[in-house]
């Protein structure tokens, strides 16, 4: 019985220990979106700086083969509903002082290690794809752009479109997180509400 205990004792630990290196170590998201030939995305996650095998988080539509979506019921007649104040009230006043400090805190511990854009956009008026054109082509061509990033743009005088591929590796630390959040729950819920 001592022997059982000890070893179901050290699998605890074990995990504990896995666990504890999953929150401190950097995790490696690879966000990847397509709009040609149909609108496709994934979302990836690695575990333990990248030493971990690929997770998916979230995979995009695919296009069916073969047999029609069945047609949809007519939808019955809605009935008249009644007005009344919701659960929550209003949001709490330093909740919302509070959220554009946690927005920018969870941005900060997002670092982007490498974005590649390939894109083809149009209007479909030539005058306003050329304002469009005009806004985005300093980004493409005049700002020095760091090594990791890529962007091809083209724009399509001729048509409305937006056909293009996005692909983009982000690192954050799980621990890192911990920070802005509990600065939102302390102004939020702390002694000075």
């Amino acid at each position: 019985m001592a022997l059982l205990l000890v070893i179901i004792l050290w699998l605890l630990l074990v995990i504990l220990l896995l666990v504890g290196l999953a929150v401190i170590m950097p995790v490696l998201l690879r966000v990847q979106m397509s709009t040609s030939p149909h609108f496709s995305y994934r979302v990836e996650m690695r575990l333990w700086g990248g030493l971990a095998p690929r997770l998916t988080l979230a995979k995009g539509p695919r296009r069916r083969t073969g047999a029609k979506p069945a047609p949809k019921p007519a939808p019955k007649p809605a009935a008249p509903r009644k007005h009344r104040m919701p659960r929550l009230g209003r949001v709490h006043g330093s909740m919302a002082h509070a959220a554009p400090d946690l927005i920018l805190g969870v941005l900060g511990c997002i670092h982007l290690q490498e974005l590649t854009i390939d894109a083809e956009f149009g209007l479909g008026d030539p005058a306003d794809t050329g304002r469009l054109c005009g806004l985005v082509m300093p980004l493409n061509h005049a700002a020095p752009l760091p090594a990791s990033v890529s962007l091809h743009l083209r724009p399509d005088f001729t048509k409305t479109c937006l056909n293009g591929n996005l692909s983009a590796v982000m690192r954050l630390t799980l621990a890192a997180l911990l920070v802005p959040i509990a600065g939102f729950a302390w102004r939020v819920y702390g002694p000075q509400r």
